[in-house]
């Protein structure tokens, strides 16, 4: 078994964070601005405002940094593939998972526009899920030889490397 070093993370868990922790911070915001402070001048409003967009801006960079985004150790071998998450995150419940290569649905290298990286994508059938591992921070070369070691058991149990067929897009002719 090789062990790789990798930053382990969920679209729906990045989707829910970016979009639900934000609804909960401005709503808490609102509430505090019409509820409870209606007598504020316009100067202490503007203060109150400025700092809680300060302060929601720290809290999605946090967010992100420590419960999305988590170290996890990545284990692959001739059984199957694992992983292991090295710290504790209020938005995974799973943190260890383990799966023989037949229950790998997909394995795709994948191009990253933000960071000019890439990141690995390995679909699961049973639990569904998809997961996503990004390179830790000056190992890309770990990374590398990670996909190297996917590569290696996509090609020899037969795993798919694109997108299946019933999700590419199909040409319409209602335009």
């Amino acid at each position: 078994m090789h062990i790789y070093k990798l930053k382990y993370h969920k679209n729906n868990v990045m989707l829910i964070a970016m979009i639900g922790f934000p609804v909960l911070f401005i709503s808490l915001v609102m509430y505090c601005i019409f509820g409870l402070f209606t007598s504020l001048s316009e100067g202490m409003m503007l203060m109150l405002v400025s700092l809680s967009i300060i302060s929601m801006a720290l809290m999605l960079f946090w967010v992100a940094k420590t419960q999305v985004f988590v170290n996890s150790k990545v284990l692959i071998g001739d059984d199957g593939i694992g992983f292991k998450l090295k710290s504790t995150s209020l938005l995974y419940r799973r943190t260890d998972f383990f799966s023989g290569w037949e229950n790998v649905s997909r394995v795709t290298e994948m191009f990253d526009n933000n960071n000019g990286g890439y990141y690995y994508q390995i679909e699961f059938k049973n639990p569904h899920f998809v997961a996503n591992f990004n390179p830790v921070r000056d190992l890309e070369a770990e990374a590398d030889r990670f996909f190297s070691g996917l590569e290696h058991y996509q090609e020899n149990y037969h795993i798919s490397n694109h997108l299946p067929l019933n999700t590419k897009l199909q040409p319409s002719n209602s335009f």
